[in-house]
C-alpha cells in the first residue's frame, strides 16, 4: 500500500464526478441527461476510479480516506451507483452494491425508464452476472444479498449462494451483524436452512467461518439459535436438519460443526424420541465426533424407555470397532443396561460386545471378558471368541482361555528366560559412499530436461537437485539445440519465482538459458537485517557462485556437487575435480571450496593414505593444504592468524578430520573461530514451566530450551556454511532437506534446530508440516543415532513424544529402522526420554503409543522397548506422572508375551512407586512377575 503522503487529494474533474462527490443524486443524473449515449459509456473509467477509492476508505488506517475527505457516505455511494446503472454493464453494479447502501428495485426501474433502457433484459443480465459471480468467488456473496434485499435481483437457488451464504459473516466489520442482512431480507431465514444441505468447500463450511469468526453474534450457531428465539424455526425443525447432515458423514472436521450444534440445541428425551431410530443409524458413522453424539443420545432416550434392547445392540456392534475407548466404553455401558432390563438379551449381547476385544487397551479387554463371563456365550460366540486369545493382551489370556474352558493357557507367570542383550540384524550404519547410493552425472539431453521438470515439481527430492544442478554449471554455456529444448521448462520456472527452492534452481537455469541473471529471494526487503543465517542461505549463496561460474564457462562440474545421497562428496572424486581445475588455471570461488570440503565423506586407513599421496601432487595452494589436512595428513603448517579465505578452508577441514569433535591443531593456529569451526558446536537442554490462569483455571506451558555458542554475528558469508549452530529454522520443508545436506557427516547441529522446533511444538499449537524435514535423515541408514551423536538421540526422543499423528508415525518408523539396522544406542535413548518425562515437557501415555507402534510395527522392537520402559520408570520416583500407567501396562504386556522377567533393579523401584487408580492394579500384577532367577 503507498503512503499517504504519496496518494494525492481526489479533485473531482467535470460535472459527474461533482455530483457523486458531493452525494447529489439528482445533480449526477442532470449531468447524465446532458451527455450523449456515448459520453456516457465513457464514463465506465472515472467511475471505477471513484468506486475503488470509497470502497478502500473504509479500511482501518486508511490512506485512501484522506485522499476521499474521509470515509465515503451513503449519499455518495447512491448517486454512484445510479451512474454505474445508467452508463455501465449491469455486471458492474457487483462492485458498487456496498453494505451501506443499494438503490431499490424501484429507483432501479425509474432510472431505465428515464433513459431509455430495457428493464426486464437489464434485470437478466444482472442476475445472470450475480449467478456467475457466485461461482468464480464466494466472497461476491456480499453484493449480491445486497441486490437480493433490494429486490433487483431474484434469490440464486443454486449451492454456490449457499455456499457464499457460509462465508458472509466473515466478510462483516467488527462492528456489523448478521442482523442487519435479516432485516433487509427476512426471506434470508429460510434461505440459509439450504445451509444444512450443502458441505461447503475447504475454506467455506459452517466449522471453518464460526472457528475464525470475529463477532460472537455472526456465528451460525448463534445465527440458528437466535433464529429460534424469534420464531423463525423451531428447535425440531432445526433438530431434524442437524441429524440429516450428520447421516451425510462429511469429513469430520466440516461434520463436526454439526455435532457441537447438536449439543448447543441440547435436546431432552422427549425431543430426541421420534428420532431414536435416526440415533440408532449414526452409530454406523465413520466419523468419530458424531459415534460419540449417538451414544449419548441412546444412553437418554435408553434411560427415558424409548429405546428396546432388541433394536439396540444390532445398532452397538459397529462402535464397538471404534478405535476411540472413551466410545467402546460408552457402547459396553450401553449394552450392560440394555441386558439388565431385558436378561433374555444376554447372549445376543455377548455376541455384539466380543467384537471389543480387538481394541488395544488392556483394561478395555479385562471389562469386555467380565462382561462375557458374567452373560455367559453360546456356541457360535464361543468360536468366534478363539480367534482373539492371542491378539488379547498377555494379562487378559487366561481369562479368556479360561472363558473358553482352555487349561493349558490358565498360568499367569511368565517362564523365566535368559536375558540376552537385544540385537538387530543389520550390520550398522551404512557407509555413505555405497554403490547403491551413488548419484549418476546427467549427460542425455532429453534427461537434463526430464529432471529440471521433476525437480521444479518435487523440491523435496534434494538428490535429484544436486544432479540437476551439476549437469546445469558442467554444460554450460548450454548448446542452442538444448536452450529450445529446455524452453518449457524455462516458461515454468519462471512461474514458480516465489518457490524457494525452485527459485533458485529458476535462477540458474534462467541465466544458463539466456545470460538475464534474476534477483534472490533473500534481496526482499522484509527479509533484510536478520543476524542468524537462514537456511535458504546454505543454497542462495552457492546459487550465486554457480551462476558466476557458470557465466565463466569452464565445463567443469562444481566442486560441491554431491557425488552420493544426502550430500556426500567422494574425495577420491573430489581430488579429481581440484585436479581439474588446476588443469585449467580455473579457481573456484571461496564458498565452492568451503562447500566441498564440509561435503566430504570421511575417510580412514589405507585409503585415506592412498588419497593423502595424490593430494600432494597437486599444486600447493590454501584449498590443496586444507583437503591434504581433511585427509588426515599431519605434517601441514596452519598459518597463525590466517586471513578469512584459509580461516574458512582449515574450519571445514577440521570438520571432516574430526566429525563431532575438536581439531586441536586448527584450534591452537586459528583460536576458537565459532561453532563448527575448529570445535564442535555442542548443545545442552532444559525445561522451562510457566502458569497461567485463565477463567478460574491454571495452566501449566513448558518452553523447551536449547543453549549453545553464539554465532558470531559479523561471520562472513564464506563461513555460513561452517557455522552451522547458529541456524534458525524454516517454513519450508525442501530448504531444510537441502540444510541437511551442507555437512552430512555430522549433523548434530541440524538436529539441535529440529530439537528446538519440534520440542517446541510438541502438542502441536500450531501446524509446522515443514519439521518433518528434521525426521527425515534419522530413517537414513547412513546415520547414527548413538551416544556420540546427543542431538540425534534428542531428537528421536522428543518425535516420539509428539501429538501429531503424521509427524510421530515418522518417528516410530525412524526408531524401528534404527533398531533394525543395528544404529541405536538404546541406553542413550533411555535416558533422554526418561529426563524428557522427568521434565514433564513429555506425557508417558505419548510415549507409551509410540512404543506400542513400534513393536507392532516390528517384533524385534518388544526387546529395547522393554528396556526403553525400564529406565523410563526411574523418571521421577518421588513424583511419579500421573499418566505412569500407559508404560507400565506396555511393560507388563511385553513381559507376559516374551517372557521376560523384570530386572532386580526395576522391581525395587515399583516397589516404591506410590500409584493409585489404574497404575496401582498394573503395579500389582507387575510385582507379581517376580525377579529373574539367578543364572
Amino acid at each position: 500500500m503507498r503512503n499517504a503522503e504519496e496518494l494525492p487529494a481526489f479533485v473531482p474533474e467535470g460535472a459527474l464526478e461533482q455530483a457523486v462527490y458531493q452525494g447529489d443524486f439528482e445533480a449526477a443524473l442532470a449531468s447524465l441527461e446532458a451527455m450523449p449515449a456515448a459520453g456516457r459509456k465513457a464514463c465506465g473509467e472515472s467511475l471505477e476510479k471513484m468506486g475503488q477509492i470509497m470502497r478502500s476508505s473504509h479500511w482501518q488506517g486508511s490512506p485512501y480516506a484522506r485522499q476521499w475527505g474521509g470515509e465515503a457516505q451513503a449519499a455518495q455511494y447512491r448517486a454512484l451507483q445510479a451512474a454505474v446503472v445508467v452508463c455501465m454493464e449491469p455486471k458492474a453494479l457487483l462492485d458498487h452494491a456496498s453494505l451501506r447502501v443499494a438503490l431499490d428495485q424501484e429507483t432501479v426501474l425509474a432510472l431505465c425508464k428515464r433513459f431509455g433502457i430495457d428493464a426486464a433484459g437489464w434485470r437478466a443480465a444482472l442476475q445472470q452476472a450475480a449467478e456467475a459471480g457466485l461461482r468464480a468467488f464466494a466472497a461476491h456473496i456480499m453484493p449480491v444479498q445486497n441486490l437480493v434485499a433490494a429486490g433487483l435481483i431474484d434469490r440464486p437457488q443454486g449451492d454456490e449462494y449457499a455456499i457464499g451464504l457460509m462465508a458472509l459473516p466473515r466478510a462483516l466489520s467488527r462492528l456489523t451483524t448478521m442482523d442487519q442482512h435479516f432485516e433487509r431480507d427476512p426471506g434470508l431465514y429460510q434461505a440459509v436452512l439450504r445451509l444444512f444441505d450443502v458441505e461447503g468447500t475447504g475454506e467455506h463450511n459452517l466449522s471453518a467461518v464460526d472457528k475464525y469468526n470475529h463477532s460472537p453474534k455472526n456465528s451460525w450457531s448463534y445465527i440458528f439459535m437466535d433464529g429460534v428465539a424469534r420464531g423463525e424455526f423451531t428447535r425440531a425443525q432445526l433438530l431434524e436438519k442437524t441429524l440429516g447432515t450428520l447421516e451425510k458423514d462429511w469429513p469430520q472436521f466440516r461434520a463436526g460443526w454439526f455435532s457441537r450444534f447438536h449439543d448447543t440445541l441440547a435436546p431432552d428425551a422427549e425431543e430426541m424420541a421420534p428420532f431414536a431410530a435416526r440415533y440408532l443409524g449414526l452409530c454406523q458413522s465413520r466419523i468419530p465426533p458424531t459415534v460419540a453424539l449417538a451414544l449419548g443420545a441412546l444412553k437418554t432416550l435408553q434411560a427415558a424407555g424409548h429405546v428396546d434392547g432388541a433394536s439396540l445392540l444390532p445398532a452397538l456392534r459397529p462402535a464397538f470397532h471404534a478405535s476411540a475407548k472413551s466410545q467402546v466404553e460408552a457402547a459396553l455401558k450401553l449394552a450392560e443396561a440394555a441386558v439388565k432390563r431385558e436378561p433374555s438379551l444376554a447372549h445376543e449381547a455377548s455376541a455384539v460386545v466380543l467384537c471389543g476385544l480387538v481394541h488395544e487397551a488392556a483394561d478395555l479387554q479385562k471389562k469386555i471378558i467380565e462382561r462375557l463371563k458374567g452373560w455367559g456365550v453360546d456356541d457360535a460366540a464361543r468360536n468366534e471368541l478363539a480367534a482373539y486369545v492371542d491378539s488379547v493382551a498377555a494379562v487378559n489370556r487366561p481369562a479368556l482361555a479360561a472363558l473358553l474352558g482352555d487349561a493349558s493357557a490358565l498360568a499367569m507367570v511368565p517362564v523365566v528366560v535368559e536375558q540376552t542383550p537385544a540385537e538387530a540384524t543389520g550390520d550398522g550404519p551404512t557407509d555413505p559412499l555405497d554403490a547403491s547410493r551413488a548419484l549418476v552425472p546427467i549427460t542425455e539431453p532429453a534427461e537434463l530436461v526430464e529432471r529440471i521438470a521433476f525437480v521444479l515439481e518435487n523440491s523435496n527430492d534434494i538428490d535429484e537437485l544436486e544432479r540437476v544442478v551439476e549437469a546445469l554449471v558442467r554444460m554450460a554455456p548450454l548448446p542452442e539445440a538444448l536452450v529450445k529444448q529446455c524452453a518449457p521448462v524455462v516458461k515454468r520456472a519462471r512461474k514458480l519465482l516465489r518457490s524457494e527452492v525452485p527459485a533458485r534452481l529458476a535462477r540458474l537455469l534462467v541465466f544458463v538459458t539466456s545470460g538475464e541473471r534474476l534477483p534472490d529471494l533473500r534481496d526482499d526487503p522484509r527479509r533484510l537485517g536478520l543476524q542468524k543465517p537462514q537456511a535458504d542461505e546454505f543454497l542462495a549463496l552457492r546459487i550465486d557462485d554457480l551462476v558466476n561460474q557458470a557465466a565463466k564457462g569452464w565445463c567443469l562440474a562444481p566442486l560441491s556437487s554431491a557425488t552420493h545421497a544426502r550430500g556426500f562428496i567422494d574425495a577420491a572424486v573430489f581430488v579429481e575435480r581440484v585436479a581439474a581445475y588446476q588443469a585449467r588455471s580455473a579457481e573456484p570461488s571461496l564458498g565452492e571450496q568451503v562447500r566441498g570440503l564440509l561435503r566430504l565423506a570421511p575417510v580412514q586407513g589405507q585409503g585415506a593414505a592412498v588419497l593423502r599421496e595424490k593430494a600432494r601432487r597437486l599444486a600447493d595452494v590454501p584449498l590443496v593444504r586444507a583437503l591434504r589436512h581433511a585427509l588426515g595428513e599431519d605434517g601441514i603448517v596452519i598459518p597463525a592468524k590466517a586471513d578469512q579465505a584459509q580461516e574458512a578452508l582449515f574450519a571445514a577441514a577440521a570438520r571432516i578430520r574430526h566429525p563431532g569433535g575438536d581439531d586441536s591443531r586448527v584450534l591452537a593456529a586459528l583460536g576458537d573461530v565459532g561453532p563448527n569451526g575448529a570445535s564442535a558446536a555442542r548443545c545442552t537442554w532444559s525445561v522451562s514451566s510457566r502458569s497461567s490462569t485463565y477463567d478460574g483455571k491454571t495452566y501449566v506451558h513448558h518452553d523447551f530450551l536449547l543453549a549453545s555458542v553464539a554465532v558470531h554475528q559479523d561471520t562472513p558469508h564464506a563461513l555460513v556454511a561452517v557455522r552451522r549452530a547458529g541456524i534458525e529454522g524454516d517454513y519450508d520443508e525442501a530448504l531444510l532437506r537441502y540444510a541437511a545436506t551442507v555437512l552430512p557427516s555430522s549433523l548434530e547441529s541440524f538436529f539441535a534446530a529440529g530439537c528446538r522446533e519440534i520440542g517446541n511444538n510438541l502438542d502441536w499449537w500450531e501446524a509446522q508440516w515443514q519439521n518433518r524435514a528434521y525426521l527425515v535423515p534419522l530413517l537414513d541408514p547412513t546415520v547414527p543415532v548413538t551416544a556420540s551423536q546427543p542431538m540425534a538421540v534428542l531428537l528421536q526422543a522428543l518425535a516420539l513424544a509428539g501429538k501429531e499423528p503424521g509427524q510421530t508415525a515418522l518417528a516410530v518408523d525412524a526408531l524401528v529402522h534404527a533398531f533394525t539396522e543395528a544404529r541405536l544406542d538404546v541406553p542413550a535413548l533411555g535416558a533422554q526420554m526418561r529426563a524428557l518425562l522427568a521434565s514433564s515437557l513429555a506425557m508417558a501415555k505419548r510415549y507409551g503409543k509410540s512404543l506400542q507402534s513400534a513393536v507392532r510395527a516390528d517384533a524385534r522392537l518388544a526387546a529395547p522397548v522393554f528396556d526403553l520402559l525400564c529406565e523410563m520408570l526411574a523418571a521421577d520416583a518421588e513424583n511419579p506422572p500421573k499418566d505412569l500407567a500407559a508404560l507400565m501396562e506396555l511393560l507388563l504386556e511385553i513381559a507376559l508375551s516374551s517372557q521376560r522377567a523384570l530386572p532386580p533393579t526395576t522391581l525395587g523401584l515399583l516397589k516404591e512407586l506410590k500409584l493409585g487408580g489404574k497404575g496401582r492394579a498394573v503395579q500389582k500384577n507387575l510385582l507379581a512377575l517376580g525377579p529373574a532367577s539367578p543364572a
